[in-house]
């Protein structure tokens, strides 16, 4: 080893005795002297065989190098005496073991809230829905009942069905005045529909064994009781696949008001082999009126559960 060569070592080990009197982290500066140990171990080895040209400059700006990545660490250790705020981290410049609870934890799909847990079944004691003769869009507020009537139709924009409110009955008397009516031209979609959901979304009817209601036409309307796995889960249900196929009951209207009775047992899905109502969890109740059932003219009053 040449005079210049044994300087050039000298230097180096001076370097690395004031990186280990200095060294910040001590973990850190073991694991770069453990590198820079490494490396002049290459280097010697390498003297031993012919070097070309601009090898000495190499070893050269190695020690430099290492003086540098040295010289940043020790800018970047807050001096002892000066306090950190808070929210700073307090390992900005150590590779110190991060603990788990501080890792942020990895984002998770929302999760659906199912409005059905533990909800407590209707008492049975309060069978009426609405008679209409308070002259609001509300249902009775009686056994966790909430909901407003609404008539939607293929002609609306989405979102902007109108409220709808009782009006007079053709044949009122003095116990019996208002009912809801809904009247329309010929529709081709899906066509209109006089509706309420339960707030929250779900409702256990369980208690009950259908519902009944008066009604006239003419025509044909279907009642229908919606379950929560029907609706979509943007508008409140749980549904995402063959959603919007509610249990329907098909209904022949007369001219003159009449009394329906429709069970649970008597709803059916469109398709084979669907299973029967759930009356547990209602989402819904409605009167649908479909395209080829259209135009139409339909009064509806005194919609009330079915007891046993």
């Amino acid at each position: 080893m040449t005079t210049s060569d044994n300087d050039e070592q000298r230097a180096f080990e001076r370097l690395l005795d004031a990186a280990r009197e200095e060294a910040p982290p001590p973990r850190l500066g073991e694991q770069i002297l453990d590198q820079l140990a490494y490396r002049s171990r290459l280097e010697r080895i390498a003297v031993r065989s012919p070097r070309p040209r601009g090898h000495r400059a190499a070893a050269g700006a190695l020690a430099l190098l290492a003086a540098g990545i040295l010289l940043v660490l020790f800018a970047l250790e807050p001096a002892a005496d000066v306090p950190i705020a808070a929210e700073r981290s307090t390992a900005s410049s150590r590779p110190a073991t991060v603990p788990a609870a501080a890792l942020p934890a990895p984002l998770q799909p929302p999760l659906l809230v199912d409005s059905c847990v533990a909800l407590p079944p209707a008492n049975g004691r309060e069978p009426l829905i609405d008679d209409f003769e308070d002259g609001d869009d509300a249902i009775r507020p009686v056994e966790g009942r909430v909901g407003f009537w609404r008539w939607p139709r293929e002609i609306d924009a989405p979102g902007t069905a109108p409220a709808l409110m009782p009006v007079p009955r053709p044949d009122a008397t003095r116990g019996n005045r208002l009912a809801q009516h809904v009247k329309g031209g010929q529709l081709l979609d899906w066509g209109a529909t006089i509706e309420f959901d339960f707030r929250p979304a779900c409702y256990d009817a369980s208690t009950y064994v259908g519902v009944s209601f008066q009604a006239r036409g003419p025509g044909r309307i279907y009642f229908a009781a919606r379950e929560r796995s029907v609706i979509p889960i943007a508008e409140g249900g749980s549904c995402q696949i063959d959603c919007h196929n509610p249990h329907v009951a098909k209904i022949e209207l007369e001219s003159g008001f009449r009394t329906y009775q429709v069970h649970w047992s008597e709803l059916r899905q469109r398709g084979i082999g669907k299973p029967p109502l759930d009356p547990r969890h209602l989402h819904s109740l409605a009167f649908l009126i479909r395209p080829e059932d259209t135009p139409y003219d339909v009064w509806v009053d005194d919609l009330r559960f079915l007891q046993h």
